[in-house]
Order: structure tokens, then C-alpha cells, then sequence
């Protein structure tokens, strides 16, 4: 064998198998886990073939949960993988061809964990995945074409180091500080009463932390009452209305200024109707919107919920079988740029193909090939381009997608073609009016060309908070005579902020600064594109309503639970903090960038979960939902009590089976067990104990 291509997927495989059957103008073999081609042979991963071990399997003390064995961390030469028992027989088979092969390829997907997923199984094999003999496959797309140019233009897997050096920081950390404060925080929740599970997580807890506190902020939100006169008017030129102008500290207003008296309001209703008036002002200003950039995996997963009502994980899916079926390019990409190669190459192609669809013809027959969006920018790339369709896209494929993955195509598509139109152009107007003493203000929009607007319409479209009246006003002068006719009061109400769904939450995570008070860390959240990855925001969601810390509220509404909130109460604000990741961020670029070393990193970690866990020893951590450490029998009497042996726990009311006869006992027990083994029984009967 002379080259060896360890792919990330089976799928990937297969199409690297079929670029280097092109290449060398030979046909592929089939074999056991592999594909060969002339001296070539294409193996593949499921993924992460190695995990950690658990923690029992470094210390005896970590096989049971207790305070005194925290906190759970390594010593650089301590830490080790296994491989779980499914995946065994095919990481055989990729050890036995690693051994035999001159040359290994890793082809793991572009980015931090497709690196670290080959090199940390070469590691792990013995073989210097940095070595002379190990290349890189680098491709953001799964085309024929794009394969064919990465198999021809294979970089040396060294220069890859640093990113696999980042990927080990995130995997170490993640792993002690997630082993480590589950525990902690679970133990001193059982000390509280409660046996709830208390998932502690770099990237879960702040994300549900910004859950909570919106939650908070809606129930604690007191909504204000107040009054906008508005007024029907005519002009020579026609109809429209226009809201009175509240001015500076008049009368009825509140501290934000809003016209809060009802009485007040009506007043400048009642002496604006049926007068006369003049046009103080009018302005008009021409201005444009170029179209939103193309998709990024948060951006779609928020679009497509807002247009299609699809979850975020369902949206993720979806994307993933249109890049599998090579319909669109890589999807768990953080970008909303373009490389300049795909202008030049493959875009007339791609536009031609959607051409052939009945949806989207009529977006493309008025592009402008010639006009380069602000997409095209290969400074902006960073491990992957936009998502966007593929060169292999072909009409007659739409044919053998679900409904949802159409939807999902469409949606990219319109995106894409909308980059080849110009810019929404239009006119904004602003009338000022004078009636009497008061003042009135009209605003209007006139398109003067829907550019790409014809294609597509976005969320992004309102990104400035710009007033989009929906008709134009007439067209006036300064001092034109204006009747008033009738003033009707706009009764408003303040609104809480909206709950969060799934594409709201998307949207935060990936904003993270927006929500961070601390002007260094929301810089550093805001250059590193907000907590957690494209790749697993989804699952993040997914996990905090598996373990009962969000519900569904509807299909992709999303709420705190009792436990939920409970928990961000009762935890640190280290822990729940956004900028923890930005100081995350900040260590695994720089490790990436050789300024400090993995063993830094984690040294520096061990040292700070040390020192915290030794000063949380002591708490005692109160949760609500989850069941409570008490058996479901009635409690007895000194239920809730301090335990007067350890002063830590709290004694509960525990039902237990004996070993020696079978039957059912109850008795008082430390909620500290098993590190106080303090019990109380009641009235004992004649076997010296009282049968439940």
C-alpha cells in the first residue's frame, strides 16, 4: 500500500475513493472497511473512535461519587482513550492498514475536531501523527472537482499541529471541568435534599443561564400602559397620518418618557381635531440594503425557523443529507463569506443548474454575473466558506429530497442568487407637522427597485431597527397647508422580551457578547463568534432538555424549568459566566498559535478547579424539581433535620430492601451519604426494626 486516507465518515470515503479512481484512471475494490484503488486505499472513521476512559479507570476513589475524591483531574502522562465496543472491529481494521501504509492521509473534516479525530487515534497507535509521512486532506466541499484538487494539493499534517493542539485543549478541559462540577455541584445538592442530576457544562450552563435570566425578566416584567395621539391628515397631494411628538417634560410622562396619562392624551386629541396646520418639514433621503450574506449554519438554523418552524437540530439534519447527497456545501460552517476561486470557477455553473429549477428560474434569469457581493472576501474564511449550493447540483436531484430538505435547499439557494442582484433601493421621507403648539411626525418608504428583494425575503431584513412604513407619503413642501381630521388615541402597552425558541437562542449563543457586561470579554466573545460550536450549538439545546433543565413550549418554544432555574441560582457565577468561554477561546487560539503549550493551558486549569472545589466543600446546594432524596414514603418524623454527626447533610426519610430477609424497611439517612454514613431508625419493633 502506498498511501493510506483515513476519512471521518463512511460517506466521505467513498467520495474520496471516487476522486482517486478518477485520478488514476483505475476502478475501485471493495474490501473489509476499505476501499482500494491502484496502490491507493480509503479507510474510515464514525466519528470520534476514541473517548475517555471513565474516571474509576484512573483512581479506585472516582469509581463512587463522593466530595473527598474531588476534584477529578490529570497529570499530563495520566490521560488515555479507549475505543467503545461498536466501533472496535473498524478501528482494527484502521490500525492494521495505518501499520502497513508509506503514507497516511488524514481526512477529517475541515476544522479543530476533524483534526483531532484521526491525529488523536494515530496518537493513541503509537504513530507520530505529525510526521513526515502523514498528510492533510483540506476540502470545505465534498465535489468531485473540490476532492480531486485537495487529493492533488495535500499539505503536510505538521502544519496542522496547532489546531489539533487547540482541539486537545477543548477536549481535556471540557472533560475535567465537566467531570469535576457535575459531581460537586450534584453532592452538595444531595446535602440540600434533592437527588437531581447537576450537569455542569462550559458551554450548557451559560447557555442556559441566558435562558433564565430572560425567563426572570419576563416574570418580573410590570408592563406600562400608555397613549399616542395619532391623526388623520390631507394634503393637496393625498391622505396619511401622523403620531404626535411627545416633547421634553411635558406633562403625563413617565421616566421613560412615555405619555402615561390618559387624560393628558386626550386633551391633544381633542384640540387637534378638525384644525388646520402646515408642513414644518420634509426630507427625503434615497437608500439602498444590499442583499443579507449567505448563510452560516446559525443563520440558517434561525431562518429556518422563523420561516419553516423547523427546530434547530431538525434544521442541522437537514443541511447534513444536503451536503452528504453533495446538493450543498459543508454545513456546520460559522462563516457567511465566499472564496473568490468559487466566483471565478464554478458560479456560472451553479447559477445555470438552479436556472433549471421552476422556483428559482425566474431569480435567475435577472442576475448580474458580473456584480461581486460583499460575500466574495477570502479574508473573512476561516475553516469553511458559507453554505451555499454545490458545481453537482443538478435540477433532476430536488426530485429525491423530503419536503423539509427541500425547503432547506430552496432557502440557501435564493440566498445564494440573491448575491448576483442589486441592492433594495428606496426612498425615506419624513414629514414634520405643526398644529398649533403641537407637533406631528409621518414617515413613509417609497421603492424606487426591489433588486434582490425579488428573490428573497430575510430576517435580516430590519437589522437596523429602521421604521419600514408600508406606503409612501405624498409629496409636500415646507409650509403647505395641512387639515386634521380625526385623532384617534393609540392605546399601547410596554412588551416583555420575547421568549426564546430555538432559533432565538441559536441567535444568542452565537451573540454572546450581546449578553456579557464586561467590555474585554465581550470583545473576545465577539471576535470568537459567541459560545459554543456550529456544530453542536443544536445539540447543546437537545442536552439541556434531556436533562430537565429546559421544556418545549410548543414546537420550538423553549423555557426554564423549576430545576433549571434553580440550578443557575445555586451555582457559582464562574461557572454560569459567558466570558468563560471567551478565556477558553482566548487559550486555545493562542496554543494554536504557539504562544502557550497544551500542558500550560491545563496546569493553569487544574490549579483554579483545586482551589474552588476546596472552598465549595463546605456548601450546601438547594435545587428544586428532579425527586427528592427522600423515598416516596411518607416522611418520618426528623425529616429535614441537620445531621448532628457530619452537620453537613440533611436527614431524609430513605426506604431500603434488606439483603438479609427481602422486606422493606424505612429509616432516617444523611443526604451527605456515602461520605456520612450517619442513620436513625424509629420505634423499634421486635426484629429492632420498623417494617415499612
Amino acid at each position: 500500500m502506498t498511501t493510506l486516507y483515513i476519512a471521518e465518515k463512511p460517506s466521505l470515503a467513498r467520495e474520496i475513493a471516487g476522486a482517486l479512481s478518477e485520478i488514476h484512471g483505475q476502478p475501485e475494490r471493495r474490501g473489509d472497511g476499505c476501499i482500494t484503488v491502484g496502490g491507493d486505499t480509503v479507510t474510515w472513521f464514525f466519528g470520534h473512535m476514541f473517548e475517555q476512559v471513565q474516571p474509576g479507570e484512573y483512581r479506585p476513589e472516582w469509581s463512587k461519587w463522593s466530595l473527598a475524591s474531588l476534584p477529578i483531574v490529570l497529570r499530563p502522562d495520566e490521560w488515555r482513550l479507549s475505543v467503545p465496543d461498536d466501533k472496535k472491529k473498524q478501528a482494527g481494521i484502521v490500525e492494521r492498514l495505518a501499520r502497513q501504509a508509506q503514507t497516511i492521509v488524514n481526512a477529517g473534516d475541515a476544522g479543530r475536531e476533524g483534526q483531532l479525530l484521526v491525529d488523536e487515534a494515530l496518537n493513541a497507535w503509537g504513530i507520530d501523527p505529525h510526521g513526515l509521512n502523514i498528510r492533510r486532506l483540506w476540502s470545505q466541499t465534498v465535489t468531485r472537482r473540490d476532492l480531486m484538487a485537495a487529493i492533488r494539493n495535500l499539505l503536510p499534517n505538521a502544519d496542522k499541529k496547532g489546531l489539533y493542539l487547540a482541539a486537545l485543549v477543548r477536549q481535556r478541559a471540557d472533560w475535567q471541568h465537566g467531570m469535576t462540577y457535575s459531581r460537586l455541584y450534584t453532592l452538595l445538592a444531595r446535602q440540600g435534599g434533592s437527588d437531581a442530576m447537576i450537569s455542569v457544562g462550559r458551554v450548557q450552563t451559560p447557555t442556559l443561564r441566558i435562558v433564565v435570566d430572560r425567563d426572570n425578566l419576563r416574570a418580573g416584567f410590570k408592563p406600562v400602559d400608555h397613549f399616542i395621539p395619532e391623526a388623520a391628515m390631507a394634503h393637496a397631494g393625498g391622505q396619511f397620518r401622523a403620531a404626535f411628538v411627545i416633547p421634553d417634560g411635558m406633562t403625563g410622562l413617565d421616566s421613560e418618557g412615555r405619555l402615561v396619562d390618559r387624560a393628558v392624551a386626550e386633551a391633544v386629541c381633542a384640540r387637534a381635531k378638525g384644525q388646520a396646520g402646515r408642513v414644518g418639514s420634509f426630507s427625503v433621503a434615497d437608500k439602498s440594503k444590499a442583499a443579507p450574506l449567505p448563510f452560516s449554519l446559525s443563520a440558517l438554523q434561525a431562518e429556518c425557523g422563523s420561516k419553516l418552524g423547523l427546530t434547530a437540530k431538525e434544521t442541522l439534519e437537514a443541511a447534513q443529507s444536503l451536503y452528504e447527497k453533495k446538493l450543498t456545501s459543508y454545513p456546520r460552517s460559522d462563516s457567511r463569506h465566499l472564496p473568490l476561486s468559487i466566483l471565478s470557477d464554478e458560479t456560472p455553473g451553479i447559477l445555470d443548474a438552479l436556472a433549471g429549477v421552476p422556483d428559482l428560474s425566474a431569480g435567475v434569469v435577472g442576475v448580474d454575473r458580473a456584480l461581486k457581493s460583499a460575500a466574495w472576501n477570502d479574508a473573512k474564511i476561516s475553516d469553511h466558506y458559507a453554505i451555499i449550493p454545490t458545481g453537482e447540483f443538478r435540477a433532476d436531484k430536488l426530485a429525491g429530497l423530503s419536503d423539509t430538505e427541500r425547503a432547506v435547499f430552496l432557502l440557501v439557494a435564493r440566498a445564494f442568487i440573491a448575491q448576483f442582484h442589486p441592492a433594495y433601493r428606496y426612498q425615506s421621507q419624513v414629514a414634520v407637522i405643526q398644529v398649533g403648539a403641537d407637533t406631528f411626525r409621518a414617515t413613509g418608504r417609497r421603492a424606487l427597485a426591489d433588486g434582490w428583494r425579488a428573490v428573497m425575503t430575510s430576517g435580516d431584513d430590519d437589522e437596523e431597527g429602521e421604521d419600514m412604513p408600508a406606503g409612501a407619503l405624498p409629496t409636500m413642501q415646507e409650509g403647505d397647508a395641512v387639515q386634521v381630521g380625526d385623532v384617534a388615541l393609540s392605546a399601547k402597552r410596554t412588551s416583555p422580551p420575547p421568549a426564546f425558541s430555538d432559533q432565538r437562542l441559536i441567535a444568542a449563543m452565537a451573540s454572546a457578547h450581546l449578553f456579557e457586561p464586561d467590555p474585554e470579554l465581550r470583545k473576545k466573545l465577539k471576535e470568537g463568534d459567541g459560545i459554543g460550536r456550529e456544530a453542536t450549538r443544536a445539540d447543546i439545546i437537545e442536552t439541556l432538555l434531556k436533562r430537565g433543565f429546559l421544556s418545549r413550549k410548543g414546537r420550538t418554544g423553549l423555557e426554564s424549568t423549576p430545576l433549571g432555574r434553580s440550578v443557575i441560582a445555586a451555582l457559582p457565577s464562574h461557572l454560569t459566566s459567558l466570558g468563560l468561554t471567551a478565556r477558553w477561546e482566548g487559550a486555545m487560539e493562542q496554543v494554536e498559535g504557539g504562544g502557550l503549550t497544551l500542558d500550560a493551558v491545563l496546569d493553569a486549569q487544574v490549579t483554579d478547579i483545586t482551589s474552588r472545589v476546596d472552598a465549595a466543600r463546605g456548601s450546601v446546594v438547594r435545587v428544586e424539581g428532579g425527586k427528592p432524596a427522600a423515598s416516596k414514603v411518607k416522611p418520618l418524623p426528623g425529616d429535614g433535620k441537620a445531621c448532628p454527626e457530619c452537620r453537613k447533610g440533611a436527614m431524609r426519610t430513605k426506604e431500603i430492601t434488606s439483603k438479609k430477609d427481602g422486606k422493606r424497611y424505612v429509616l432516617l439517612s444523611c443526604s451527605n451519604y456515602p461520605e456520612c454514613k450517619h442513620s436513625e431508625w424509629p420505634a423499634k419493633t421486635g426484629s429492632g426494626k420498623k417494617a415499612a
